[in-house]
C-alpha cells in the first residue's frame, strides 16, 4: 500500500497542502491487540466507550441520507452477539461501489473527508477511508470516529456482487443484518459475508471469530455449505496446505453448530 492519501471525486480546487497526505493510523494490530491463541485483548472500560462512541458515530454519519452502508469485518461479529468479543483495529464499513460519490457528498457535509489510496502490491487498485477532517481538509485524528475503512461492494451488470476475482457471490451475502443496539439501530454485514472473507484471510484471530459468529446462532450448515462451495470453485494460487487448512476450519465451524 503507498503512504499517501488523496481526496476524491470533488471538482474542488485543491492545495497542495491537502491534495496528499501521509497515512494517520499506523499498523501492528496484531502484535498489540491479539495474543498468541488468536484470542483479542480484552478491552478497557475507556476502549469499551471510545468503541460505543464510534458506533454511535457512525449511525449519526449515515443518518437522514439514501446510502446503503452495513458495518463489515470483525467489529459486525461484535455488534450481532450483542457485546464486545475484545480489541478492534478499526470501524469498517461497506458501501456500494456505485455510490461512493454520493458517498462523498455526504460525508463532505458531516466534517469527514472521502480519500483514497493506491495499492500497488498486485493489480493496481484503489482502497477507500472516511476520515475527519478540518475545514481545510486536513487531516483529524482527536475525533470520537477519525477513520472508517471503506470496502467497496462491486456488482456486474445482472446486480449480483462479485468478489475481487470478479465472480458473482450470491446476493443473499449481501443484505444487511438489521440489529438493535444501544437503543440504536444498525445495519451489519450479513453473517455469511463476513465468514467468507474470513476465510478468505484465516488470520489466527479469524479463526476464534468464526467460533463468536457460530455461537451468536449468525450461520447455519446450509451456510456453511454455500460459503465452502464458493470457496472452492475459486483459482487456487496459494501454497496447497492453505487450502487444507481452509477445509479444516470449514469442518470445524459444521461441528461447532
Amino acid at each position: 500500500m503507498g503512504n499517501q492519501f488523496e481526496q476524491i471525486f470533488t471538482k474542488k480546487e485543491k492545495t497542495k497542502k491537502n491534495e496528499f497526505q501521509p497515512f494517520p493510523f499506523r499498523g501492528g494490530f496484531e502484535k498489540k491487540k491479539i495474543t498468541e491463541e488468536g484470542e483479542r485483548v480484552e478491552l478497557s472500560p475507556d476502549r469499551k466507550e471510545q468503541l460505543d462512541s464510534m458506533v454511535a458515530e457512525v449511525v449519526k454519519l449515515f443518518e437522514g441520507s439514501d446510502v446503503s452502508w452495513a458495518i463489515d469485518g470483525g467489529l459486525s461479529v461484535s455488534l450481532l452477539r450483542g457485546e464486545y468479543i475484545g480489541e478492534h483495529r478499526d470501524l469498517d464499513v461497506a458501501v456500494e461501489n456505485s455510490q461512493l460519490e454520493k458517498l462523498q457528498q455526504l460525508v463532505e457535509s458531516k466534517g469527514f473527508g472521502l480519500f483514497a489510496t493506491l495499492n500497488t502490491s498486485e493489480a493496481p487498485t484503489y482502497l477507500f477511508w472516511i476520515i475527519a477532517v478540518d475545514g481545510d481538509g486536513l487531516i483529524q485524528k482527536d475525533k470520537s470516529l477519525s477513520f472508517i475503512n471503506v470496502h467497496k461492494i462491486r456488482r456486474n451488470k445482472q446486480g449480483l456482487p462479485l468478489n475481487e476475482s470478479g465472480d458473482a457471490l450470491p446476493a443473499k451475502w449481501f443484505e444487511s443484518e438489521v440489529v438493535e443496539y444501544q437503543g440504536r439501530t444498525l445495519n451489519l454485514a450479513h453473517p455469511a459475508k463476513t465468514a467468507y472473507y474470513k476465510l478468505q484471510s484465516l488470520r489466527n484471530y479469524d479463526i476464534n471469530d468464526l467460533k463468536y459468529l457460530i455461537d451468536a446462532g449468525g450461520l447455519n450448515l446450509e451456510d456453511i455449505e454455500t460459503i465452502e462451495k464458493n470457496l472452492e470453485k475459486e483459482p487456487q494460487t496459494n501454497d496447497p496446505k492453505y487450502y487444507a487448512y481452509r477445509r479444516e476450519v470449514i469442518k470445524m465451524m459444521k461441528e461447532w453448530l
